[in-house]
This record gives C-alpha cells, structure tokens and sequence, in this order.
C-alpha cells in the first residue's frame, strides 16, 4: 500500500508580496510530495488558479472575508487594490480571519480521518495563527517573505528588548552581536513602551504597515531597500538550488524543518 502524503497548510497574508513567495514555496513542497492546502480569500484564489500549471496538486482553499464589515471596499481582499491610507485598516482587519481559519482546520482534519496535517506555515503578520494551531496540537512556523537579517534583528529586539537595560546610546543584541550596533533614536514607539514577557513580544499592526509604505514608497532609503534586495538574488537561487550534486542552504534548513516537525 502506497504511504499517504504528509499534509501541510499555508496561509500568506493577503498581498502580492506575500503570496507569490508562500505560491512558490506551495509549489516546492509539491514537487517534494507533499499534500499542500493554501489558503486564502475568495478572489485571491479565484486568480491564484491561473498561476498553477495543470500538473499542481496544490489545492487552492478559500476562506470567507468581507471587506465591507471592516470599512473596506468591496473588493479589497488584496494591498494592491488600497490607496496607503486603507492598507492600515486592512491589516488591523485581518485577525476576523481566526475563526474561519480555525473551522477550516477541524474540516481538514475531519477529512483525514483525525489525522493532523504535519504543519501549518502562517505569515508573519498572522500571529495569531499560531495559537490556533497550537490549540490544535499542529506544528506550527512562520514564514516571512523580508530578508533573513532584518528578521533576526527585529525578533531579537522584541526578545530581549536590549534598549531598557543599557544607558548608552548604542547596544548589541544579546543574541546576535554580528549585526553590530544599534542606536535608541532606531527603537520604535512601541519597543519604547513594551514591557518584557518572557518570550513573547507584541508587534502592533500600525508599526507593520509604517515600515511596509518604507520599502514600498519613493524615499530614497526605499530605493535603496530594493536596490540591496536585487543584489541578494542570486545568492538566493543558489540557495534553493536541488540537484544531484549539490543542496542549497535554504534547501537544508527546509529539510531540517520538516524532521523537527515530525517530532513534534
């Protein structure tokens, strides 16, 4: 009897930038064999269709929004349709998509006869996608379309919060003293305020959508982010390259992902 296909669910925020890293993970993860449910809004998955090609088995999942209980247009299920001065609104709209979210994984598991997929990948904007999957008992990571760096220093800042224990106006991460020196006037508002809790951090969706019109807008230090971004793109083809002879860094780490998962 042949052995059934270990199932994983992704779920990218609702942005171009967001969904086609998480569509080309999906199809990765395909081609790996794996059972791959990627879940979005209705009209993101009605276009997302065109871009499988016929030989997918990725299965394309909606899950209910409606923009209008939220101040929205009626079809903003997507940044690309928001002028900057929606795209908080939007953002801050997102956690109404928990209890769909949570409905949509008893149904899988229901389908499966009990069994639970292997994980759950969220977007990093969907923290509370992880609470969800914990209650569920699933695996559960975040998956996050920025670079590597800019991750490990934000999630370090809010780990240890390094700014209240030093009167100097620079410090190192505690953590990850490679990424050199960072200045208080660099801390925002809100790391400003926050309280340490252990491991947990609190990231307030505002601060989200001020650094996303950063990258996205025509300052020159936005110009620059992208500049940095082209440079790096090579240097992230290599890393996913699979072949007889040689495994790419991301490829390992994947690997290494999917064994630490099946031992949860």
């Amino acid at each position: 009897m042949e052995k059934r296909r270990e199932s994983v669910v992704l779920f990218p925020f609702m942005a171009q930038g967001h969904i086609r890293p998480s569509l080309a993970l999906a199809q990765l993860l395909d081609q790996k064999g794996y059972n791959v449910t990627f879940v979005n809004t209705p009209l993101n998955i009605k276009k997302l269709h065109k871009s499988l090609p016929p030989s997918s088995s990725i299965k394309l999942t909606e899950i209910p929004f409606n923009p209008s209980d939220h101040g929205l247009p009626p079809e903003a299920e997507n940044t690309d349709s928001l002028s900057y001065n929606l795209i908080c609104r939007f953002v801050i709209a997102s956690p109404s998509l928990k209890l769909p979210f949570t409905n949509l994984l008893h149904h899988l598991i229901e389908l499966q006869n009990g069994e639970k997929p292997l994980c759950v990948i969220s977007d990093f904007f969907f923290g509370w996608a992880a609470d969800v999957a914990h209650e569920l008992g699933i695996f559960h990571a975040i998956f996050s379309s920025g670079g590597g760096f800019g991750m490990a220093c934000y999630n370090s800042m809010w780990l240890n919060l390094p700014h209240k224990h030093t009167e100097n106006v620079e410090f190192l991460l505690p953590d990850f003293p490679e990424a050199g020196k960072f200045r208080i006037s660099q801390v925002t508002p809100d790391m400003h305020q926050a309280v340490a809790r252990g491991t947990n951090f609190d990231v307030r969706q505002e601060n989200i959508v001020e650094k996303m019109e950063l990258v996205m807008g025509e300052s020159e230090k936005g110009k620059e982010l992208r500049r940095k971004a082209c440079e790096i793109k090579e240097i992230i083809r290599d890393a996913t390259r699979d072949d007889e002879n040689y495994k790419g860094f991301s490829v390992k780490a994947m690997e290494e992902f999917f064994n630490a998962a099946r031992l949860n």
